[in-house]
């Protein structure tokens, strides 16, 4: 008997729980709003401030342009190629001193000091042709510098050029002739041509100088 009173209790017990379980899930409305059911995560724009540009006078922005970019290519110097016909004046001016030089050699070696034009003019021939062929690379016929000293600067140009013409006309001479020119007239060839274009380049500069001054 007090077994089955036991059963009793607890299912009514359970009825009883059920009963307000049911009647509590009655009560809540059917459908609750999403609005009302979710709430939005609070925005980072909030959190955090937006930047503000300033300006500076003293800092202005600057912007790269293909342009600018383009202006940053170092440059490779003066490409320009100078002949002797952008200065035929003075490559007259070369041309006799060459000859000049020649004709005191063929002088030196005559008995009586007699010259051979023709004698002349075939020692005078390598020298003047190797002088004006390599003279593009040389840049001895370019603009001179007004600005330095003109015995400086005519000299190291007559330099630039005789170092790597002369030496040539050397070796032309000796492919003419048809054997290798003696050391001796290697040496004498040499030192008198390098006096001879730069004394006479000398000369002529001042000249120009002082008749562009009595133009002016």
């Amino acid at each position: 008997g007090a077994l089955l009173s036991s059963l009793l209790l607890l299912l009514m017990a359970a009825a009883a729980a059920s009963f307000t379980a049911t009647s509590a899930f009655a009560t809540l409305p059917a459908r609750i709003p999403l609005s009302t059911a979710t709430r939005p995560l609070p925005s980072l724009q909030h959190a955090y401030p937006a930047p503000v540009a300033t300006s500076s006078s003293s800092s202005p922005p600057l912007y790269l342009t293909q342009n600018d970019k383009d202006s940053e290519i170092p440059s490779t110097g003066d490409p320009t190629i100078y002949t002797p016909l952008d200065r035929p004046l003075l490559a007259i001016i070369d041309i006799i001193s060459l000859t000049i030089f020649a004709a005191i050699g063929k002088s030196s070696h005559s008995d009586d000091g007699s010259l051979d034009l023709i004698g002349v003019l075939t020692t005078a021939f390598p020298f003047i042709t190797a002088w004006l062929a390599t003279s593009p690379l040389t840049g001895i016929y370019s603009p001179d510098d007004r600005d330095n000293n003109v015995f400086a600067s005519t000299a190291l140009k007559v330099g630039k050029g005789w170092i790597l013409a002369i030496p040539i006309g050397i070796a032309l001479r000796g492919v003419i002739k048809g054997y290798v020119p003696p050391v001796p007239f290697m040496i004498v060839t040499l030192i008198s041509t390098l006096v001879i274009l730069a004394g006479v380049r000398i000369l002529f500069s001042v000249a120009e100088d002082f008749f562009v001054e009595l133009v002016n």
